[in-house]
């Protein structure tokens, strides 16, 4: 505060040096309020964050399981394709000596041509796997991993168990700390209808003289405070947003409950139900398709079958053997599916 014509310090009463501090106070609980309210919205991202682990988890399993199968389906029918070779040269060697017909030399042959490119299949499948795997832990890795065994059948939990832990997880925590922070917002929202205050307080330094006698310094106090009148044009219309933003996150909660309990029976039941499949394929299919090529084998060396009937037998062999795992890797992504509903971390490759 000082004159415009000389800037002088100690010409003019009001000059003086001012400081102060001054301090507000919020009204009612809104600074605890807010903080709360902070920390449960911190709470909900870390809930997300959880969330978003568990899916990754889920996810790498899953590609890894599918690049497992691959492997092992490229080695059965690399098995059969040798075999097959071999079934043609010997093929060729009957026909050469006019003991065999060159309808099985031709067979023998398409169905070389088969597994070959049941073998191209499999390739492209697996490119496009590793493309997926390498989303998750890096291209070089997803290159160099090597994955084989498929994960052992194990007995599932009851379901009414697992349904216990659904309100456990990370994505049902994420809308409870959501509805907690939207039910303290519409406290923070209520409070508004509450005064709020100041207090600013000062010290001002003066120099000079007045009437021969040196200026004293002045102390200034104030307190200042909010009216929040009219409060039916904007505080009431903050408490009724805050309210209907909870009631929504409550439905959404609901629904999303019963979306992951739909979800994990569903998940519960596939893998039930294919585990049981799968053990009928190991304790019943898979013995009596490996009977039915060594009858084949037998038939065809004692000259009572064409090499067709024992090329038949083996694919029947490795379809089924085909079947078996795509129903091993079928059972694995389901129960990923229910680990991931149910929170569980384990079972890692």
């Amino acid at each position: 505060n000082v004159p415009v014509d000389s800037f002088s310090l100690d010409a003019e009463d009001m000059t003086m040096l001012e400081v102060g501090v001054s301090q507000e106070f919020p009204a009612g609980r809104t600074r605890e309020l807010a903080r709360k309210r902070m920390e449960q919205s911190a709470a909900a991202a870390d809930a997300m964050a959880g969330d978003r682990q568990l899916v990754v988890r889920r996810e790498v399993r899953r590609v890894w399981t599918e690049l497992a199968y691959l492997t092992r389906a490229r080695r059965l029918v690399n098995g059969q394709a040798e075999w097959v070779e071999q079934m043609r040269s010997s093929a060729r060697a009957r026909y050469a000596s006019g003991e065999g017909k060159q309808l099985e030399v031709l067979q023998a042959g398409l169905d070389v041509a088969m597994l070959r490119e049941q073998l191209l299949d499999l390739d492209r499948d697996e490119a496009m796997r590793r493309a997926q795997l390498g989303r998750w832990i890096g291209e070089d890795e997803a290159r160099q991993a090597a994955p084989d065994a498929l994960p052992a059948r194990a007995a599932l939990e009851p379901l009414a168990s697992l349904e216990g832990r659904l309100p456990h997880h990370p994505a049902q925590m994420d809308y409870e700390r959501r509805i907690d922070a939207a039910q303290t917002a519409v406290s923070l929202a209520q409070q508004s209808n509450r005064p709020g205050w100041m207090l600013d307080v000062s010290y001002g330094f003066r120099s000079g003289e007045m009437d021969g006698e040196s200026r004293p310094d002045m102390l200034s106090a104030m307190v200042s405070m909010d009216l929040p009148l009219f409060s039916g044009n904007r505080q009431d219309r903050e408490v009724a947003a805050a309210r209907a933003e909870m009631r929504g996150l409550h439905d959404m909660h609901d629904d999303h409950q019963r979306e992951m309990r739909a979800m994990l029976a569903e998940a519960w039941s596939v893998a039930a139900r294919t585990a049981e499949l799968e053990q009928y394929y190991e304790s019943d299919l898979l013995p009596l398709a490996e009977q039915s090529v060594q009858a084949a084998l037998l038939a065809y060396r004692s000259n009572r079958a064409m090499i067709d009937d024992v090329v038949a037998a083996r694919r029947v062999a490795l379809e089924t053997s085909l079947k078996h795992l795509r129903l091993v890797a079928d059972r694995a992504q389901a129960q990923y599916d229910v680990d991931y509903l149910v929170g569980d971390a384990g079972h890692d490759h």
